[in-house]
């Protein structure tokens, strides 16, 4: 058996949601929906699972969890194409969300190096 070169050691939190694990059957139950409908949305293009041999579909978490946001936006009637673009805007909003969190952070740790240092009770004497 071959051994991947490369890192070793555990897999980040990140790593292991985009694990692909779940075989059509399992996530078809995690999410409350037939195989079949599972593949509609993949011919769809709304989820790309991976393939195990070129055969098998296998899903990860994340995948899992944007099939949970599909199946809900279905059951309020909202067809593929409105899906596609509810999902990618939901994408942009976190993307950019992120953005707006690491500018906050880098403007503070700026704000802080450049805060003039406090007098002390003897230089007010």
């Amino acid at each position: 058996m071959k051994r991947r070169a490369g890192r070793r050691g555990p897999l980040t939190d990140d790593e292991a949601f985009r694990l692909p694990k779940y075989t059509i059957g399992v996530v078809a139950k995690l999410v409350g929906v037939p195989p079949q409908m599972l593949r509609r949305y993949e011919e769809s293009g709304l989820v790309e699972p991976a393939r195990q041999d070129g055969k098998n579909r296998l899903y990860s978490d994340q995948d899992v969890a944007i099939l949970e946001e599909i199946v809900s936006l279905n059951d309020e009637g909202v067809n593929a194409v409105g899906i596609r673009h509810i999902l990618r805007m939901r994408k942009q909003i976190r993307l950019l969300q992120e953005e707006i969190k690491a500018i906050r952070e880098e403007h503070a740790k700026t704000e802080t190096r450049q805060a003039p240092p406090e007098k002390s009770e003897r230089d007010h004497k």
